[in-house]
Parts: structure tokens; C-alpha cells; sequence
């Protein structure tokens, strides 16, 4: 397992009902302790410049500068200058994943519902859009699929995506635009290797938002109420799939909000787990 990690991703010093400025260090922990070999890759913080390909310029400075909040509603100075590395991160791993055709992991969450020139629900900088653009700037990337589900709506993705007029470039699959529950979750469960298929059997890579907010338990649960098994089998699924064909994937966390913090890291370890029995 290839993780883009960076020490400078991780705050633990703020007090908000997201834990994701601090869950990239505990997850990476978390991972090492399955046993399972893992490789830390290098992060390259990402320049502002970067930053402004999805976002008014004004909006980006005065984020980092702490004059205008983030997605944590502060305009805390620390958590402003992780989110180069979170974003860094992100894209790093991208990068890998479409340059050598090898899956890879950023223990990264707060992406999805950022918007052009404000924050929203616990994110600051639309890293998908970003890397997405990124991918054909530096690459001459066509098609970027992003597989959203986390069980809120990938909002601020598809806003940045359409203010920057990127549109075309992206196959963009939410779950929060999905009520799961007309159908039955096992029924989603067993249509999601075709979903797959059909969808995004035409990208270079795909991004995976691997949320676990999802969670019956979690309070703050939209589209989903997967039990922990299903959770697995959702994870299972993702990547026996995508080898199948021969699809690179870059994972990042997404939402999870249960307490103790213990819970959400159990459930990404699934996460892990489902890769690592994929890619025996």
C-alpha cells in the first residue's frame, strides 16, 4: 500500500464535531498495525497558484491568511497551512496512480462540498476538482472518474467542476444524490459492480471517496445507514472491481463522525483490508 503522508496533514488541536484534521495520523497508525506491508510516500504541498485552478484567488488567500473561515467555521492559522499538505496529498497520490497505473491511499478528508469561493460542511479546498485538473494540465489526462460515497452529496465538487468549466473531464458518481433506500442496501450493494462497469470502465484513474458517515450510527448519516458488514462488502466490492479492470485508485477518507474517534478508525480499516485482500 503506497499512503501519501506528510506529518504537516494532521491537527489535533481544534475543537469542531468533524475529527478529520486529526484522523490521518490515527488512521495511518490504525493501517500499520494490520501488519500489512505499507510504503509512506513524499507529499508536495500544493502551491496557492494550484489552489486557484478551482477556486477565486481571493478566497484561497484569505483562507490561508486566516481572514475568511475555513470549513471548520475558524480562521485557525494551523489547520490553513495543513490544508496545503492535506490537498498535497491528495494530488501526490494522483499523480502516482495515473503516471505508473498503481493504486494509492491519502489519508485525507474535506473536499466535497468546498465551492468555488466558500467553505462548507468541514471543507475548505475541492481536492478532487483540483487533482482532477491537475491530472490534465500535467498529464493531458481525458477522463477522471470520482466514485463519491460518502453519504453526503458531492456539492461543491460538481459546483467547482462547472465554474471552472471542467465538466466533460469528470465521470462524477455521489451517493448523497442516490437514496439508496428505495431500493434496499443490499440490493445497491449487489448493482454497485455495475454502476462501476458502466460508469467509469472509460477513465484513467479513479478517485474514491471511501466515506464512512455512511454508518448507521453515525450522526450525522444521510444516504446509506450501512451496517459495519455491509460497509466491508461496499469496500470489497470497490476494489475487486476496479483490478478487474485494471483501473487505477486513489482513496481518500471522507466524512465519519461517530465518538469515540476509535469507531470512525475501525471502519476505515476496512478500507485497508478490503485492498489488501483484493491485490493478493
Amino acid at each position: 500500500m503506497k499512503i501519501f503522508y506528510n506529518k504537516q496533514q494532521t491537527v489535533r488541536s481544534i475543537i469542531s464535531d468533524s475529527p478529520s484534521a486529526g484522523k490521518p495520523k490515527l488512521v495511518l497508525q490504525a493501517w500499520k498495525k494490520l501488519g500489512y506491508p505499507i510504503e509512506i510516500m513524499k507529499v508536495r504541498p500544493l502551491t496557492v497558484d494550484e489552489l486557484c485552478l478551482a477556486h477565486d484567488p481571493s478566497y484561497v488567500r484569505g483562507v490561508l491568511k486566516g481572514s475568511i473561515k475555513n470549513g471548520f467555521d475558524n480562521k485557525n492559522k494551523e489547520i490553513a497551512k495543513s490544508l496545503l499538505w492535506t490537498t498535497g496529498s491528495f494530488v501526490s497520490a494522483a499523480a502516482h496512480a495515473y503516471q505508473h497505473r498503481e493504486s494509492t491511499f491519502s489519508p485525507t478528508s474535506g473536499f466535497h462540498h468546498a465551492c468555488y469561493d466558500q467553505a462548507a460542511g468541514f471543507c475548505t479546498f475541492a481536492g478532487l476538482t483540483i487533482a482532477a485538473i491537475l491530472m490534465k494540465k500535467r498529464f493531458g489526462a481525458k477522463k477522471i472518474g470520482i466514485l463519491d460515497l460518502d453519504s453526503h452529496s458531492g456539492d461543491g465538487t460538481d459546483q467547482t467542476l462547472h465554474k471552472t468549466g471542467h465538466e466533460n473531464l469528470v465521470e462524477h458518481y455521489s451517493l448523497g444524490y442516490e437514496d439508496v433506500n428505495i431500493y434496499n442496501n443490499e440490493q445497491w450493494l449487489a448493482n454497485l459492480p455495475d454502476l462501476i462497469r458502466k460508469r467509469f470502465s472509460d477513465c484513467e484513474v479513479l478517485f474514491y471517496q471511501a466515506g464512512v458517515d455512511c454508518h448507521m450510527d453515525d450522526p450525522y448519516v444521510d444516504s446509506g445507514e450501512f451496517t459495519t458488514e455491509q460497509i466491508a462488502e461496499r469496500e470489497k466490492i470497490v476494489y475487486t472491481t476496479c483490478r478487474e479492470l485494471k483501473l487505477p485508485v486513489v482513496t481518500n477518507l471522507a466524512g465519519g463522525y461517530q465518538k469515540p474517534i476509535e469507531k470512525v478508525v475501525h471502519l476505515h480499516n476496512l478500507t485497508a483490508i478490503a485492498f489488501h485482500e483484493a491485490n493478493q
